[in-house]
């Protein structure tokens, strides 16, 4: 699946009315290399992410940016799927989440804090962690009287649970329809999940119109209209061509849309730049905004006392030899091809 200039932009996770959902593990489950960062918020990972990115991405590489959930404008992570390399940092993620089976690299910006400022900070830096896991607590609460699950029409498209639970010799139950019965004799290495929306203060982050611009669209209305997905899918589920599933954080037991990058083409619930049409509201409720800005007002604060104990210098360096040492993991893999 490709953007402009091989970029692409997506989140893993989502604050759901049903809880904190993370599509982590399922993204990398193949994942050969993995570089993971330490250390708390304003350490300095995010611009190291996109600094090394940028150094892939000029040698030819299609970089994947992981958007971070929790700051909408950052990074958490960067991910080269051909390659099965990843780069992530461990603070943006739900820890059993993270990825550190085989082969790791664990990389700790900690060591690179002055840490007599650092423990001169630390009572409050763990007062402003308590009280963000709160907030996000409040978050999801929130999400759950904005959005009830039942309000959403959960038969307008496909259900994500119902392909989770087929096996992969695509046995199914009666209950299911056609379109999950061909989902489910995908290859399960050809699929793939992720978000493309996300809160943020002034509403709704949609990454959907670009992260499908170049691709030719299908925009469902109607239940009718499933007729035409059940053709397309008819024609890759047995050529091993990857399907890329885009899940609804509204209600993630459904899905938005469906892209098939191998034939250029994406399906997708309604318009996907119009967020109301996939139940999304334009504007937060006064209730969600007043927890999104103390939520963001907690973070910057907990941001500025880390940032103040930095070492930069001492990260630069240490940006050229992590970038050298991807680098080497990237050679040593297209030599064995």
């Amino acid at each position: 699946m490709r953007n402009t200039a091989g970029i692409r932009h997506y989140f893993t996770e989502a604050f759901t009315p049903c809880g904190y959902i993370s599509m982590l593990p399922e993204l990398l489950r193949d994942t050969i290399h993995r570089y993971i960062l330490t250390g708390g918020p304003g350490t300095g990972k995010s611009t190291m992410i996109k600094l090394i990115g940028i150094q892939l991405i000029d040698r030819g590489y299609d970089v994947d940016y992981i958007r971070s959930l929790r700051e909408t404008d950052s990074v958490a992570g960067l991910y080269l799927s051909k390659q099965k390399l990843c780069l992530l940092d461990e603070n943006e993620f739900i820890p059993h989440t993270m990825p550190k089976k085989e082969y790791y690299r664990e990389i700790s910006f900690r060591s690179y804090c002055r840490q007599s400022k650092l423990e001169e900070h630390q009572v409050r830096i763990k007062h402003l962690e308590e009280i963000l896991l709160g907030i996000e607590q409040e978050i999801i609460c929130r999400l759950k009287e904005d959005y009830p699950i039942g309000s959403q029409d959960e038969n307008t498209f496909i259900s994500l649970k119902s392909i989770l639970q087929m096996n992969n010799s695509g046995a199914t139950s009666s209950g299911f329809n056609e379109v999950t019965e061909i989902l489910s004799k995908v290859k399960k290495d050809c699929l793939s999940f992720c978000f493309l929306h996300a809160l943020q203060l002034d509403g709704w982050l949609n990454l959907a119109p670009k992260y499908i611009k170049d691709f030719d669209r299908i925009c469902l209305e109607g239940r009718d209209s499933s007729n035409m997905l059940v053709d397309i899918l008819q024609e890759v589920r047995f050529l091993g061509q990857v399907v890329e599933i885009i899940v609804n954080p509204l209600n993630p037991s459904a899905i938005l849309g469906i892209i098939f990058p191998e034939k250029n083409l994406a399906v997708w619930k309604g318009n996907p730049s119009k967020i109301e049409e996939q139940g999304f509201k334009k504007k937060h409720s006064d209730e969600l905004t007043e927890i999104l800005e103390d939520y963001k007002t907690a973070r910057i604060e907990l941001k500025s006392h880390i940032n103040d104990t930095v070492n930069f210098r001492g990260i630069d360096d240490l940006r050229s030899e992590l970038l050298s040492s991807i680098l080497s993991d990237l050679r040593e893999k297209e030599g064995m091809k």
